[in-house]
């Protein structure tokens, strides 16, 4: 009874590390909407561009190019759609008719959904030489949630993970050409996982498994703007990994006494939020236009592995090897100042996946995507500005095959492709004192 029970919380604690959205809107279980402005322009130029407080999150550096006391507060509307067409999936194939059969269920529906990413950013004077600055956003998160029944659901059923960054920073002038910024992250995590336990060979509807767990931990960002010339900004910035220790517990309802009925039991796991690494240009064409450039390299390959323990005993529950790819982002854009009320803002990017073929699960049906981005500014008078953007992702058609035994008695697979793509609504509000 305790190695069936310690095979259902493997299985369902697994998306923990794995990534728990499946539509995350940067790579793996990334969320990259931390600004409406920069969402106009597909984020392309985002170390360098330093337009308003924003540039906490993506450069503080860029703290030095904004005037006085400025306050931003945005609100990210996306919506996901991941869609399962099955081509292969078979019953658990052990074990005779009509238990089989009963376990294969439908295509989940949708799996996806529609978030609110809230963002918070305060940059003011620190003296005569410095800015300080204070960014709130929520970096990773998103989710899954597929009908019920779906033929999925001893894989998953429901994933979903929160966050909350903040982002203390100062910045200041090294030289005239060169600016500096120095920020420390307080992260939290919080994930809510579920699936369904297989009973139907011992005569009962299948079980359920909750697991919770959260984290409270420190890393650090910096960055610098280097003026190239007078039209030419590059920016690069750095931001750390960050190593999470989850902690929560495995709920199981409706379960059989011979798999150890209804119980709960200490789990954590430990999982590291990716560094990244960008690269940003701006250059001003003419008094109008402005054209954007950005290269981000994501270090996913640090989740090598994803290890489950027991609180209780201390032992190793689940050991997997994960082997997740580094990425790229890449995005182009342009900003063109319409009037001194209107700015005009476009972008395109790639954003690859970290996750190869073979290691995909249904938690994370995410494959690479292809960014089309629009927004503009409008500031009626010299104290507030409002951004607006638009963008719609194209996902690459997700391939999935996923095998899984069940109490070492019977096994089934999860064969098919995902069609996704998603749509993100932005607006913010600048002030300036």
């Amino acid at each position: 009874m305790k190695k069936t029970l310690h095979i259902a919380v493997a299985g369902s604690f697994l998306a923990l590390g794995m990534g728990l959205s499946a539509n995350s809107m940067a790579s793996g279980f990334s969320i990259i909407e931390a600004s409406a402005s920069g969402m106009g322009q597909a984020f392309a130029g985002a170390a360098a561009v330093a337009e308003d407080p924003s540039t906490v999150y993506f450069n503080p550096a860029g703290m030095m190019y904004l005037e006085g006391t400025q306050v931003t507060v945005g609100m990210h509307i996306i919506n996901s759609t991941a869609e399962f067409n099955d081509k292969g999936s078979t019953d658990l194939s052990n074990l005779p008719p009509p238990l089989a059969s009963t376990a294969r269920g439908g295509d989940g529906g949708d799996a996806g959904d529609t978030f609110y990413v809230p963002n918070f950013y305060y940059v003011r004077d620190f003296g005569e030489k410095y800015k300080i600055g204070l960014g709130i956003n929520a970096p990773f998160g998103l989710g899954t949630e597929y009908d019920s029944g779906w033929m999925g659901r001893y894989t998953s059923t429901d994933s979903e993970l929160k966050s909350i960054n903040i982002n203390p920073a100062i910045a200041f002038r090294a030289n005239e050409k060169l600016s500096i910024g120095l920020g420390m992250n307080i992260q939290y995590l919080e994930a809510t996982l579920k699936s369904d336990i297989y009973q139907a060979v011992l005569g009962m509807s299948d079980g359920k498994a909750k697991i919770d767990g959260d984290s409270w931990e420190f890393g650090f960002n910096i960055g610098l703007i280097y003026e190239l010339t007078s039209a030419t900004r590059l920016g690069v910035h750095y931001r750390s990994e960050i190593n999470h220790t989850l902690e929560g517990n495995a709920k199981f309802s409706n379960m059989h006494a011979l798999l150890g009925g209804d119980r709960k039991q200490d789990v954590s796991a430990d999982i590291k939020t990716p560094a990244t690494f960008s690269v940003s240009l701006t250059h001003q064409l003419n008094d109008k236009l402005t054209l954007l450039a950005d290269i981000t390299h994501t270090s996913w390959s640090n989740f090598k592995e994803l290890k489950i323990v027991d609180d209780n005993s201390g032992a190793t529950v689940s050991q997997v090897d994960e082997k997740w790819d580094d990425t790229f982002r890449y995005a182009l854009g342009m900003k063109y100042a319409y009037n001194s009320q209107w700015t005009l803002r476009t972008g395109i990017a790639h954003d690859e996946t970290p996750i190869a073929d073979k290691h995909r699960t249904s938690r994370i049906p995410g494959d690479d995507r292809f960014w089309l981005s629009f927004g503009a500014s409008y500031s009626p008078s010299s104290s507030l500005t409002i951004d607006a953007g638009y963008s719609h992702l194209w996902v690459d058609d997700t391939d999935i095959d996923e095998t899984y035994n069940l109490l070492n008695i019977a096994s089934g697979r999860v064969k098919g492709d995902y069609d996704s793509d998603v749509d993100i609504f932005s607006v913010q509000a600048t002030w300036k004192f």
